[in-house]
């Protein structure tokens, strides 16, 4: 239940945020990308394959913030190559340790992925306030 209203209220914020701000295409993409990285790390199950989702749609994002995603989601992809699928078993059954810090890893880097992507732009916020004072 926790993780349903987690994963509910973080996409209603990457809604929001897109919604208050001019429509661009670069916004688009990145909250587009923000949504599917927040639904995939957010879930009730993240299983390997649903990393294939962000493949498409990371890279798309521009600027500084898309070579960090883009390198985030590299990182994942690795984390998870490293236990999936040849390891599968020893960490499912035997509850490995070494693979289960690899798998928080990649879990965590997958976090940091989906709040990167939705953290509003500097310059929305700094017009924001320009537009106040």
């Amino acid at each position: 239940m926790v993780s349903t209203l987690v994963q509910a209220g973080v996409l209603f914020w990457i809604w929001w945020s897109f919604a208050r701000g001019p429509a661009t295409t670069v916004g688009f993409v990145r909250s587009s990308a923000a949504a599917v990285c927040a639904f995939v790390a957010f879930g009730k199950v993240l299983s390997p394959q649903f990393l294939i989702w962000l493949i498409p749609a990371v890279p798309l994002v521009r600027g500084r913030r898309g070579l960090w995603a883009s390198a985030l989601l590299l990182v994942a992809l690795v984390l998870t190559q490293i236990w999936f699928p040849f390891r599968y078993f020893r960490l499912s059954l035997d509850f490995e340790a070494g693979l289960s810090w690899v798998l928080l890893g990649r879990d965590l880097v997958l976090v940091a992925l989906a709040v990167l992507l939705a953290w509003p732009s500097h310059t929305r916020r700094h017009a924001r306030v320009a537009a106040t004072a």
